[in-house]
């Protein structure tokens, strides 16, 4: 059992959903990258997303593509992130954002195995479809590293029973169809897709794209999701932060989400 598996099931047995809050690196500076990455390891969370910026970002909305594109502006690149991940040493496990085409240019076998060598513990490749999944799937097995794949609202049952088959990791469930971003409830189509996942598979289900209030943690808890990822929210948390406040408002805001769990 992989230790992001034990988090589910160590959360589930305390009646708990998983919070795995994302950041997006290098915005709007390696030290808060990195003084974030802290805040979060010290604050209940029980999970890191961070993300790689990329500058065709299809699956993100205006909060996460301004985030990426401020850090691309400023020079930042993929090296970068694992200088960041070099430098931390981090309780919880992170699992990296990256869009495929990063991937392919930096070599499949030499991206997952530096993610290895950093300890990373999973992935998410937003534009990998399940068809053309089966190298990174290989290769992140073969370094014990989760491959997370997304589920979206229009997901076909065929479709998901394939994902749920070759998937080694949590199933990622997209709240909406469209790009990510904060929204004010969600549809009970993601309560039938939790339902139907749950039919042919016992994978921890995770729901993200739109969370970033307490109610939703509560809807989507009661629902029978296994976990929560708040992106848009955090970033745009993060955003506020000057010289003065620090990242007080990020880490209220974080403390108030594990309130809800």
């Amino acid at each position: 059992m992989s230790l992001i598996d034990k988090i589910f099931q160590e959360t589930k047995s305390n009646n708990k959903i998983a919070l795995m809050p994302f950041i997006m690196a290098g915005d709007p500076n390696i030290e808060t990258t990195i003084k974030a990455l802290n805040i979060l390891d010290n604050s209940g969370s029980h999970m890191i997303e961070l993300g790689i910026p990329y500058s065709d970002p299809l699956a993100d909305g205006i909060i996460i593509q301004s985030s990426a594109q401020r850090a691309l502006n400023q020079g930042f690149r993929i090296n970068h992130v694992f200088s960041i991940l070099e430098k931390i040493n981090l309780s919880i496990p992170i699992i990296i954002f990256c869009y495929f085409n990063l991937i392919l240019h930096y070599g499949i076998n030499n991206f997952i195995y530096k993610l290895y060598q950093l300890n990373v513990k999973g992935i998410i490749i937003p534009d990998l479809p399940i068809e053309e999944a089966d190298e990174v799937l290989m290769t992140c097995k073969q370094y014990n590293i989760n491959l997370n794949m997304l589920v979206s609202p229009v997901s076909t049952e065929s479709r998901i029973k394939l994902i749920l088959e070759k998937s080694n990791g949590f199933i990622y469930l997209v709240s909406s169809t469209g790009v990510t971003g904060i929204r004010h409830n969600f549809s009970y189509v993601i309560k039938d897709k939790i339902e139907l996942i749950r039919r042919y598979s016992t994978k921890p289900i995770v729901i993200g794209f739109g969370v970033s209030k307490p109610s939703h943690i509560k809807q989507i808890k009661a629902w029978g999701a296994d976990g929560i990822i708040i992106g848009s929210a955090c970033m745009q948390q993060i955003s506020k932060s000057t010289e003065s406040n620090g990242l007080d408002d990020f880490k209220n805001f974080i403390n108030e989400m594990i309130q809800s769990i």
